[in-house]
């Protein structure tokens, strides 16, 4: 009769020990679902850092077209006044193209300033 009682002792042991192990892989299959989405956001998070990092630098760079482009239409703006000045002293007659490109570009100039404000 020991035997018996050692035997449904040890068979209450094994299936307590097998329902341990049952609840222990249970949670781990709740939890799998959990732990990759937070590996996902994550990824995600550090992904969404370097993009805001790439945009920054691609405004900056924007920035200095800009202001390289504005340097560039002054400069065409002062060559057109120049060569008005020069038809002027030397009595010719200024083409309508040469006073258009001049009104507009007076024009770009006003509305960027504006804009800028």
């Amino acid at each position: 009769m020991n035997i018996q009682i050692m035997v449904s002792i040890l068979q209450m042991i094994l299936a307590f020990g097998n329902i341990c192990i049952m609840i222990y892989a249970f949670s781990k299959f709740l939890s799998k679902p959990h732990d990759s989405l937070e590996e996902r956001v994550t990824a995600l998070e550090v992904k969404s850092r370097e993009i805001e990092q790439k945009l920054f630098q691609g405004n900056d760079r924007f920035r200095k077209h800009g202001n390289v482009l504005e340097v560039l239409v002054r400069c065409t703006l002062a060559l057109i006044d120049f060569e008005i000045h020069y038809c002027e002293t030397e009595h010719k007659d200024i083409s309508q193209d040469l006073e258009n490109a001049r009104r507009e570009l007076h024009s770009c100039l006003s509305r960027g300033t504006n804009n800028n404000n």
